[in-house]
């Protein structure tokens, strides 16, 4: 039971028809109830979430389009034959039918709720199709909708031709202009007819069809237009009945599958009643509520839908925990009456499967009904007075009202003698709160506010008045009763200064003064309390906001700093293998300048040059997350770790002293041990998934091909060999890289009298998938290896 003028309920399904883009739609609107079944109430809900999220993440929505077609599908089944325009409704809806089908069958595990009501939908192709050849793109019949309607239409067209053919011939025959009134083609009764001066009628052979309101002119058939005319109208007959004979037969197609067609019409009728729901919750900024197992009321910054955005001012409430009646006090005009409205209208809406506006989270119980005296209810007819008015529905709500019921109440016991008034209050209360009802009260009277200080299960609130500027801020605070600041009120409304300082020394004889000027007291402390916090709370904002903005910077500066050293160690490295191989020009030349006598020194001298390039100092990139380096203690198989060298993540397969063989993307390489650094959980997980997810389907490679790939190392040692095996050695070794798809290779060939060295660098020269080759680093064998950079 709810009233729901009272609740403006009724205006906020006004505000969903207008959401709501199809006529039946509409109609859901206008026919919205509140609900009591939880599961149907949270089923509407969801289902609404999901039409909110594709209205906000869709570029197309599954809308539009669609006609009322429950008439025409009736008049089919009565065997009454459907006009063009109805059934050209039925084809363009047929076509949204199927473009929601289609969009919801794509996006089904996205909006699993809404896809359910199509997910049957009846399959209307053979009508479709029909229908289409029929109609072309704007509705009208189409010349080849049947054979015999081409060849009437033919038949018209070429027989007006004629007509007009002849009338011209006759009008511009010179004997006969001075007949004519003016020289136009015109019709009478469907006939080609030519306006004939009166006084020329008995030297014009024809047939008179019409004359001229003044009579000077008569609309005349020629005689020799008879006969073609006679076709003409022969033919149009013809082409009525073949219409009608087409439309007729659509009909009864649209009668054999009215029942799918009206099936149809109900489930795509719900979608878009939804996204109209939906469209409006996006409007109002609303959310949906928690559906409370307990009876809680716990509203967040709830706003009136009703009122303004810019001047509405959002309310906290709370109810049915720590107690059951709320009872409002507080000034006149200063918002009571729109909190009482706030709760009432907010549960309407909720257990009609609508959004709130209020806070994601707040909470809202299922009431079996909503019972509201709110507002003026004198009744000049029934001579009732405004206590009288109010009394009745306060009556009637105690006959019917129950344990999960919301009871609204403004202004209890107002109207009559005050002291009679608040007992009764007091009273009324008291049966409310034994029933065990949830209740929102609003009043006046100071024993109703001790009364709830004192009474289990009965809290005071007020709405805020600010002292200093003598207005109301609307703002319901609960724990403390407010004052009605009647005084104050009348003063800003211009009530002489000298009776509102009367009326305060009056009011200061009364014995409830002492407990107006505490409660004014507490309200001033709590209005200061509410100040600090307000404060505080946009500080704090403010806090988050640069703290969420420096994370921003740190992150940016970070990347841009690893980006720059990235790229100088890139410039460095090439500087570097510059150097070397300068260095080793400069070395072969030091070597043919040096006396065999002086071998040492020559050695020594050489060993110093490479010592002094290998000591280069190349700028590091920063490694991710500060990557720490392992040890062969740290090191175990099946460990996820980092390779430096190479910037990739690996499974270590196996550890053979400082040379540890590590699994890469299905490859095996064979790296140093201190070319390993450690990895995150994340990292870890990450490459398990990928290892795990399927891999696309590859042309099938030979035995051979995967050995090689399987057995890829990045070094090769061919000390012992001679030049010629070590050339075979070297080209097979590289092609096994290739083929792995490693990029860089060292080639350990000693260095003796140099002359294997040099005749592996003869051959990498005439390679053409070698980018570039260089003598190693002091620390990875100096002269006695070479570093090959693979293309």
């Amino acid at each position: 039971m709810y009233n729901e003028e009272t609740l403006d309920f009724s205006t906020i399904k006004k505000e969903l028809e207008k959401h709501c883009g199809s006529k039946i739609a509409k109609e859901l609107a206008s026919q919205l109830e509140p609900m009591d079944e939880r599961e149907v109430i949270q089923e509407a809900l969801d289902e609404m979430v999901e039409a909110i999220r594709s209205l906000q993440m869709e570029i197309e929505q599954p809308l539009g389009g669609t006609r009322d077609i429950r008439e025409s599908c009736k008049k089919s089944r009565k065997d009454i034959v459907l006009t063009r325009e109805n059934l050209w409704d039925i084809l363009i809806t047929i076509g949204a039918y199927k473009r929601m089908t289609k969009f919801f069958r794509q996006k089904y595990m996205e909006y699993p709720l809404l896809s359910l009501w199509v997910q049957d939908m009846p399959n209307h192709d053979r009508i479709e199709n029909r229908l289409k050849r029929v109609f072309d793109e704007k509705g009208e019949l189409l010349d080849t909708a049947s054979p015999k309607l081409a060849s009437l239409r033919n038949t018209i067209t070429k027989t007006r031709e004629r007509i007009k053919n002849d009338i011209q011939a006759i009008l511009h025959d010179k004997d006969n202009q001075k007949y004519f009134q003016e020289a136009l083609i015109t019709q009478r009764n469907n006939r080609y007819v030519i306006p004939v001066k009166q006084e020329y009628r008995q030297y014009f052979d024809g047939l008179i069809h019409d004359k001229s309101a003044t009579g000077q002119t008569l609309y005349i058939e020629p005689m020799r237009l008879v006969n073609l005319n006679n076709d003409l109208q022969e033919a149009i007959l013809g082409e009525e009945q073949e219409v009608l004979r087409i439309y007729k037969e659509l009909s009864g197609l649209v009668k054999a599958s009215s029942n799918d067609l009206m099936d149809a019409c109900e489930k795509v009728s719900h979608v878009e009643f939804v996204y109209g729901k939906a469209a409006l919750a996006i409007t109002m900024k609303a959310s949906p509520a928690v559906l409370s197992p307990n009876r809680e009321v716990k509203l967040m910054k709830a706003r009136h839908p009703l009122i303004p955005a810019n001047i509405v001012v959002p309310t906290d409430i709370t109810l049915g925990m720590d107690y059951r009646i709320l009872l409002i006090t507080g000034s006149n005009t200063g918002g009571k009456t729109v909190s009482l409205k706030t709760l009432g209208l907010l549960s309407l809406m909720n257990q009609s499967g609508l959004c709130i506006p209020a806070e994601p989270g707040s909470m809202l119980p299922i009431f079996h009904n909503i019972y509201a005296d709110i507002g003026d209810e004198q009744s000049i007819e029934a001579s009732l007075s405004t206590f009288s008015a109010h009394m009745t529905q306060v009556i009637s709500i105690i006959k019917h009202v129950g344990p999960n019921d919301l009871v609204l109440l403004d202004e209890l016991g107002s109207g009559t003698d005050p002291e009679e008034g608040s007992a009764l209050a007091v009273a009324i209360l008291d049966y409310f709160r034994k029933k065990g009802a949830l209740m929102m009260v609003s009043t006046h009277y100071n024993e109703l506010k001790n009364y709830a200080y004192h009474t289990e299960g009965i809290e005071n609130g007020h709405v805020e008045f600010d002292e200093r500027t003598l207005r109301p801020t609307y703002r319901l605070h609960i724990g403390v009763a407010g004052s009605s600041h009647a005084l104050s009120i009348a003063a800003r409304l211009g009530l002489p200064k000298d009776i509102v300082k009367d009326a305060a020394e009056y009011k200061s004889k009364f014995a409830n003064n002492e407990m107006e000027e505490v409660l004014s007291d507490l309200n001033e402390q709590l209005r200061r309390a509410s100040d600090r916090e307000r404060a505080l709370k946009k500080e704090l904002d403010e806090a988050r906001r640069m703290r969420g903005q420096l994370e921003r910077e740190k992150k940016q500066f970070n990347e841009k700093r690893k980006t720059m050293m990235t790229k100088a160690q890139e410039e460095a490295e090439n500087m570097k293998r510059s150097i070397r191989v300068e260095g080793e020009q400069i070395i072969k030349q030091l070597k043919s300048q040096f006396s065999e006598t002086n071998t040492k020194k020559r050695q020594d001298a050489i060993n110093a040059a490479r010592k002094g390039i290998s000591g280069v100092q190349v700028p590091q990139a920063p490694l991710d997350d500060e990557r720490k380096e392992l040890t062969a203690n740290d090191i175990k198989v099946n460990q996820v770790v980092y390779v430096t060298t190479l910037r990739s993540l690996g499974t270590v397969l196996s550890i053979n002293g400082k040379r540890v063989n590590v699994d890469i993307n299905g490859l095996t390489a064979t790296v140093k041990l201190n070319e390993l650094r450690s990895t995150t959980r994340e990292e870890g997980n990450k490459l398990e998934r990928d290892q795990k997810r399927p891999q696309p389907k590859e042309r099938k490679r030979s035995g051979m091909a995967v050995l090689r790939q399987q057995q890829a190392s990045t070094e090769i040692n061919i000390l012992g060999q001679t030049v010629d095996e070590a050339v075979v050695s070297v080209g097979r070794f590289i092609d096994q890289a290739l083929l792995a798809g490693i990029g860089q290779v060292r080639i350990i060939h000693g260095k003796g009298t140099g002359a294997l060295r040099d005749g592996v660098h003869q051959y990498l020269r005439t390679l053409p998938q070698v980018r570039h080759f260089e003598t190693a680093g002091y620390d990875e064998g100096g002269a006695g290896a070479t570093n090959v950079v693979l293309k």
